[in-house]
C-alpha cells in the first residue's frame, strides 16, 4: 500500500491504477472490476461504504460526532471530509432558526420571535408588505411613479378616472375606494384584531394630514396593512395592462 500511495503522489491516479494492476499481477490474484451505482442498496457496496466510514473516523466516548468532532486519519477522502462540514453546518443553522422562531403550521415563513421591530409588518404576508413600503419609499406602482420612470403618458387614474393619481389620491380621495377609506381614516376595526383609525390615532384630519406622517407612525401600520389587503393599490388595472399592449401591438404594426 505504501507503494501504491507513492506512485499515486508521483503521478496521479493512472499511476496508482497500473501499479496496483502490477502488485495483484504478481500474487497471482484474478480481479475483476465492475462498476455499480452508490446509495442504490447493494450490500457488498453498501458494507463497503459502512467500513469506510467507521475508518474515516476515530471516536471517543459515547459522545455523537456533533458533539464530539472526530479526529480524522491522514487518509481520509476529501469528500467525506467536506460532506461532513456540510452535515454540521446544517445542524447549526437549524439551532439557529429554532433559537431566533418557530414554523408556522399554516405558511412557510417564521414567525420572528425575541426582536424589536413593527409587529403589525412582522406578522404581514411578504406581498401586502412589499406593497407597504413600495407607496412608502415611493416606488409604488402607481401613476406618478410611472410616469417618472418613462412607463406613463398621462397622470389619469385607471380606478376612478379622476385626472391625478397620486399616493395622496389613492389613500384619501379615490372613489374606487372610498367605503375602505372611511375604514382606514375615521372608523377603524372593532375586535381583538382590532385598530383605530389614522384621525384618531394622530389627531389630525385627513385633508391636511401628510401619508408621510401616516406610513411613519407604528400605530397606523395595521390599519394601513388592512386597507392594502382590501383594495388593489399598488397594482396595476388589468384594463390598463390590456390597453398598453393594445398600443405597444398598434405601434409595432406601424414599424412594420
Amino acid at each position: 500500500m505504501d507503494t501504491i500511495g507513492r506512485a499515486r503522489t508521483r503521478t496521479g491516479a493512472s499511476a496508482t491504477n497500473d501499479e496496483l494492476d502490477r502488485c495483484i499481477s504478481q500474487k497471482n490474484i484474478q480481479l475483476e472490476y465492475r462498476w455499480v451505482p452508490a446509495h442504490k442498496g447493494i450490500e457488498g457496496n453498501e458494507e463497503a461504504d459502512q467500513q469506510a466510514t467507521k475508518v474515516a473516523y476515530k471516536h471517543c466516548g459515547s459522545y455523537t460526532e456533533t458533539q464530539n468532532p472526530p479526529q480524522l486519519l491522514d487518509y481520509v477522502f476529501f469528500s467525506h471530509v467536506s460532506r461532513r462540514l456540510t452535515e454540521v453546518k446544517w445542524e447549526e443553522s437549524k439551532e439557529e432558526i429554532i433559537k431566533w422562531g418557530k414554523k408556522s403550521k399554516h405558511s412557510y415563513r417564521y414567525e420572528l420571535v425575541k426582536r424589536e421591530g413593527n409587529s403589525a409588518m412582522m406578522g404581514a404576508k411578504k406581498m401586502i408588505a412589499a406593497r407597504f413600503y413600495q407607496p412608502k419609499s415611493g416606488h409604488a406602482l402607481i401613476v406618478k411613479y410611472l410616469l417618472r420612470i418613462g412607463k406613463r403618458r398621462d397622470m389619469k387614474c385607471w380606478w376612478s378616472g379622476h385626472e391625478y393619481q397620486t399616493r395622496d389620491h389613492l389613500f384619501k380621495w379615490c372613489k374606487r375606494w372610498k367605503r375602505e377609506q372611511k375604514r382606514l381614516w375615521v372608523d377603524g376595526q372593532a375586535g381583538q384584531d382590532g385598530y383605530e383609525g389614522v384621525e384618531k390615532v394622530l389627531k389630525k384630519p385627513k385633508i391636511p394630514l401628510p401619508m408621510s406622517l401616516a406610513f411613519a407612525e407604528e400605530k397606523c401600520s395595521q390599519s394601513m396593512l388592512d386597507f392594502l389587503s382590501c383594495t388593489d393599490v399598488g397594482r396595476i388595472s388589468r384594463v390598463v395592462e390590456e390597453a398598453d399592449n393594445s398600443d405597444h401591438e398598434e405601434s409595432s404594426d406601424a414599424g412594420v
